[in-house]
């Protein structure tokens, strides 16, 4: 009875245990997985008046006074600001304040709270925007908006970590570690240094980038991987690693590391090309590995297939094209195919964005087209040769640049310093660099010159903007009014050089009166220019500012007095005169 009793007992533990582990499993599921606010408006903006800051809302209202030496706004659409003031040398911290939107000083439970500035580039708001760091005796730990505790204080140090949203690079005892905005643990801090891989997918931004680590050995590092859930792949004994596209839809991992001077190729933890080159590098274009070895160079597929033999001075790859080189002879190959193409005089071939097109180089260092089969389609050799959409080529000639058909028909004069094609359409500016006169191109027709043009690329419209007029252009290359592009009580209007603002039906509300305007913004303020000064006025017409400000911009965004002045690197503020 009494081994029953106890073998009983064992299950019930066992059972327990099993509880225990699947509930905490689940537990840490949850901590890792985490959601990016998306900030959709912005609603508070940082003034800057006599060199002290302040607040304002979209209405040009002022909720914070500007007295204070720094603000952060961690998320423009919530009401918190973080407000410092009198640095103190001995602490090397400012005192802070935080406000809401009714001027109410809020967390003042916290002696130090502050935005954890992201880096640049990664995001518009340059914060983490659901999360705050505090002090506490020395330590900084983590705080939601609400002055909830997400993690205690018990690090030295809490920064972002890379280009990685949401995760948090944070220092104990002199080493890193990586935790999450829900506080939880990646990577516990023990090591001298952790680094993003860099991966990066479309829709999925950095979210399945994995970290490089490192430790000190003497006087140089070691490093070693870990993939995005904390998993180790590879140990901390390697020179350099870096991280490879993995086109395989899958989880796996595809890592280039160098042990002891020698590169090899992982997969996972799997070394599918031994650690013994001198070099390797990856080309995206055809998912292989170009490697070196007894500085002789070759390539390899990603399951370690040789596919070009290890026998040349130097490989480079344009699109499917492979150009080898030995000494004065370069041989190409075509990817795809992995053969070999034999033309005379050529020593180098690039793919173009038609597949029906290649430019080749020829050996004294001009420019001819050949078809996906290699045959030659223009007898005439160029200087300069860019292909540019259908059949056109942009190509140079007597010092300046014209396109050309496949058949070498001029189709735009040779008149211009610079032509350029605007990124994913058909639409080509051609400029005069003496008249400052840009030619905005379509269907090789020139539909629009404008003198000192911007050219500003949104999600489905081009503004074609010069010193004193504005048009607004499709990806098709059709000019189109504003109010077919986007909502707004009121547009500008422009006649007889003048403008004003008419609605949508074209009815004149304001009197074209001024020398130029901008759009009403989504605050419902344009700016108002007269006699080279810019003023501001609201949806209703009344003028906010008359013209008196002189701003280096031809579109100058304001609300209330104020307009927007950019120092770069993030740093958006709103100034007056």
């Amino acid at each position: 009875m009494k081994k029953k009793i106890v073998f009983i007992s064992l299950i019930i533990i066992c059972l327990s245990l099993i509880l225990i582990f699947a509930v905490s499993a689940v537990i840490r599921k949850q901590k890792l997985d985490y959601q990016l606010e998306t900030v959709k408006e912005i609603n508070y903006m940082i003034i800057n008046e006599n060199n002290k800051f302040g607040v304002i809302n979209k209405n040009g209202d002022v909720l914070v006074q500007p007295r204070y030496d720094e603000i952060q706004i961690p998320n423009p659409s919530k009401p918190l600001f973080i407000c410092m003031y009198n640095y103190d040398e001995e602490k090397h911290q400012y005192n802070i304040k935080v406000f809401n939107d009714k001027s109410e000083q809020i967390l003042y439970q916290y002696v130090v709270v502050e935005a954890i500035k992201l880096n640049s580039g990664i995001s518009e708001i340059p914060y983490e925007k659901s999360v705050l760091k505090y002090m506490d005796k020395g330590k900084y730990g983590l705080i939601d908006f609400e002055g909830k505790v997400i993690s205690k204080a018990q690090y030295d140090e809490i920064s972002s970590f890379d280009y990685n949203e949401g995760l948090l690079l944070v220092k104990k005892n002199d080493k890193y570690g990586i935790i999450n905005i829900k506080g939880a643990t990646l990577i516990k801090p023990k090591y001298d240094k952790i680094e993003s891989d860099g991966y990066y997918e479309d829709g999925e931004e950095y979210r399945k980038s994995g970290f490089i680590t490192a430790k000190k050995s003497g006087d140089e590092y070691k490093y070693g991987y870990i993939n995005r859930l904390g998993k180790q792949i590879l140990d901390i004994k390697y020179d350099q690693i870096a991280r490879i596209p993995n086109k395989n839809g899958n989880n796996d991992v595809y890592l280039i590391a160098v042990e002891n001077g020698k590169a090899g190729f992982y997969k996972n933890k799997k070394a599918v090309i031994k650690p013994e080159y001198e070099d390797m590098a990856y080309d995206e274009n055809n998912n292989c590995l170009i490697v070196q070895k007894d500085l002789k160079q070759g390539i390899y597929d990603l399951d370690g297939n040789s596919i070009i033999e290890m026998k040349y001075d130097k490989i480079y790859i344009s699109g499917k094209y492979i150009n080898a080189q030995n000494d004065s002879n370069i041989d190409i190959y075509d990817y795809s195919t992995k053969q070999k193409i034999d033309i005379l005089d050529i020593v180098g071939m690039n793919e173009t964005s038609n597949e029906k097109y290649s430019i080749a180089i020829t050996n004294d260092e001009k420019f001819k087209v050949y078809d996906n089969s290699t045959k030659e389609l223009m007898d005439y050799e160029y200087e300069y040769l860019e292909y540019l959409y259908d059949d056109c080529f942009i190509t140079f000639r007597n010092s300046k640049f014209g396109i050309i058909d496949i058949n070498n028909n001029t189709i735009v004069d040779f008149k211009y310093d610079s032509i350029q094609k605007i990124p994913n359409t058909k639409i080509v500016q051609a400029t005069d660099f003496k008249k400052e006169t840009t030619d905005i191109i379509v269907a090789n027709n020139v539909i629009q010159t404008m003198n000192q043009l911007e050219i500003y690329t949104k999600e489905n419209y081009i503004i074609l903007q010069s010193n004193s007029d504005r048009k607004y252009m499709d990806f098709d290359g059709n000019i189109v009014e504003a109010s077919k592009l986007f909502e707004r009580k009121l547009y500008a209007y422009k006649k007889d050089e003048k403008w004003g603002f008419a609605d949508k039906d074209g009815q004149v509300i304001i009197e074209p009166q001024y020398d130029f305007v901008t759009e009403f913004n989504e605050y419902g303020f344009a700016g108002i220019k007269k006699d080279g000064k810019w003023g501001c006025i609201n949806i209703n017409g009344e003028i906010v500012v008359e013209p008196e400000y002189i701003i280096d911009s031809n579109n100058p965004n304001f609300v209330g007095k104020y307009y927007e002045y950019d120092l770069g690197y993030g740093d958006v503020y709103y100034i007056s005169k």
